[in-house]
Parts: structure tokens; sequence; C-alpha cells
């Protein structure tokens, strides 16, 4: 009896140790699958940092330009604003224009020298009568 004894026990130990050995397996494979989901977390993360890294690369590249076409658009209207100045207003032109039509040739008549000095016969003929 104490042989079958032995052999139970033995039976046993066998049995808790197939289990255990069971149980340790599964827990590698759930690690080993851990581990393969993280690594491809990491590289998926490692990669959208990469793409967000060059898109922000990009948009600096874009604001600096953005950025300096405002800046030359500044000066640009600056110099446009300083020429404005020196442009005649709307009241010098029309002022302008009313001396020029003061002394336009085509509206106005000039005296010739015969003229006047027949104006002043006539004069003299009428201080005379």
């Amino acid at each position: 009896m104490p042989m079958d004894n032995y052999q139970v026990i033995l039976q046993e130990l066998v049995r808790r140790s197939n289990e255990e050995t069971r149980r340790l397996r599964m827990l590698e494979q759930k690690m080993d699958s851990l581990d393969d989901k993280l690594n491809s977390l990491l590289e998926n993360n490692t990669e959208r940092t990469k793409k967000i890294n060059t898109k922000t690369a990009e948009v600096d590249v874009s604001l600096k330009n953005l950025s300096n076409e405002i800046l030359n658009l500044k000066v640009n209207v600056d110099k446009i604003n300083k020429q404005l100045v020196k442009f005649a207003q709307r009241r010098d032109l029309k002022e302008i224009e009313r001396m020029l039509e003061l002394l336009s040739p085509l509206r106005e008549e000039f005296a010739t020298k015969e003229d006047l000095e027949e104006l002043k016969k006539q004069e003299e003929e009428e201080k005379i009568v």
C-alpha cells in the first residue's frame, strides 16, 4: 500500500506539474502577444510622430513665407501711401482746370495790334464829336 500511496502522490505531482507547465505556456503566449502588440503600437506611434513632425515643419515654412509676403505687402502699401501724398487732389485739379480755361486761346479772343489801333481811332473820333 505505501507504494500505491507513493504512486498516487507521484501522479498528483506530475499532474500539477503539467498543469503549471500548461499555465506557464499560456502566460508566455499572452506575453508574446502583448509584446507584439506593444511593438506594433510603438512603430505606429513612431511613424505618426515622424509624419506630424514633417507636417509641422511644412506649416512652419508656410507661415514664414506668409509672414514674409505680408511684410512685403506692408512695405508696398507704405510706399504707395507715400506716393499718394505727392498726387494732386481733386480740388487742386479743378482749380488748375479753371485757370487753364481762363488762359485758353480757343475760348477767349485776343486783340491784335491793328484792332487796338482801330479802337483807339474810334475813341478819338467819339471825343471829337
